[in-house]
């Protein structure tokens, strides 16, 4: 279909994805981030599979012009993602119309809980959101480093017989609170339960550290199918100073790892902007991540 910029919004149909869309979508979705790009290639064939939930494209006389999807991470609790919307046809009022339609759908799961994310920067974003009634429950901040050549780490997969004490330190760790009972899945927010954790270690995507006090510190991570990027979340221990070993031993994993661009992800607090200083963790990025939640009453 040859693009055209104007159009009627009552021509916009919405249904299912089919994987005849996928070279459309990554066409128009190649910059969604600028320098970034999008992560829609990794995931577009697992949604595609994907029968919890919907994963939808706005569609024009017949070709894909945008795209959502209403993730269930488990009965009860939906993530929205992946609002996009190709750049020729944007200030016409799709994104509107999608977040509309992704609404109804998503209300009709009977949910306890509809959340997303979305970057500071985008107001429309977050007052698109406020007005469906969700609230700014917390923010995240990046962090990125270089990770250096390294053949070790004091850091180690975690076993399934480790969760228990895993969940342990995770609440005796202070602050604790701060990530609000999530997981931090790059700018994924899902509750962390013995059930997700057990999912995680089992995936190798838990890796902790043991000193003479037992288990002191543990991280999690994802890995981009490229191996260009290697986020974690997640990272606590015992106390300030094993906090410090943990992120520095975080960038020789992430070297082990082939990472590329090594990332990391905490709550938006002071506190640990002064702990990262001097592991080689940096945070200057001008955006963070904003968590919105709805919850049924």
């Amino acid at each position: 279909m040859k693009k055209k910029k104007y159009f009627e919004i009552k021509d916009v149909r919405f249904r299912q994805a089919k994987a005849s869309d996928k070279a459309t979508v990554l066409d128009f979705c190649q910059k969604t981030f600028g320098r970034w790009g999008d992560y829609i290639p990794e995931v577009w064939d697992q949604w595609i599979k994907d029968r919890k939930g919907m994963f939808f494209v706005a569609d024009l006389h017949g070709t894909a012009i945008g795209l959502g999807k209403i993730t269930e991470h488990r009965p009860g609790e939906l993530w929205l993602e992946g609002l996009r919307v190709d750049p020729t046809f944007r200030g016409h009022g799709i994104g509107r119309a999608i977040q509309d339609f992704t609404w109804v759908k998503a209300l009709s799961f009977k949910p306890k809980f509809i959340r997303y994310a979305t970057g500071s920067y985008n107001k429309i974003s977050i007052h698109l959101g406020k007005s469906k009634g969700m609230k700014i429950i917390n923010y995240y901040d990046e962090m990125w480093c270089k990770a250096p050549k390294a053949d070790e780490t004091k850091l180690v997969p975690a076993r399934t017989s480790d969760a228990d004490e895993i969940m342990a330190l995770l609440k005796k760790d202070s602050r604790h609170k701060l990530w609000k009972g999530f997981y931090l899945e790059g700018w994924k927010a899902m509750t962390l339960d013995q059930t997700l954790l057990l999912r995680l270690i089992k995936e190798k995507r838990v890796y902790v550290y043991f000193d003479r006090q037992g288990l002191s510190g543990v991280t999690m991570l994802i890995q981009s199918k490229d191996k260009k990027y290697v986020t974690f979340g997640n990272t606590v221990a015992r106390d300030i100073k094993t906090l410090q070993l943990v992120l520095k031993e975080a960038r020789k994993l992430a070297g082990m790892l082939e990472g590329r661009k090594p990332e990391m992800v905490f709550p938006r607090n002071p506190w640990y902007r002064k702990v990262i200083k001097g592991t080689g963790w940096r945070h200057d990025l001008p955006i963070h991540m904003v968590l919105l939640e709805w919850k049924r009453r």
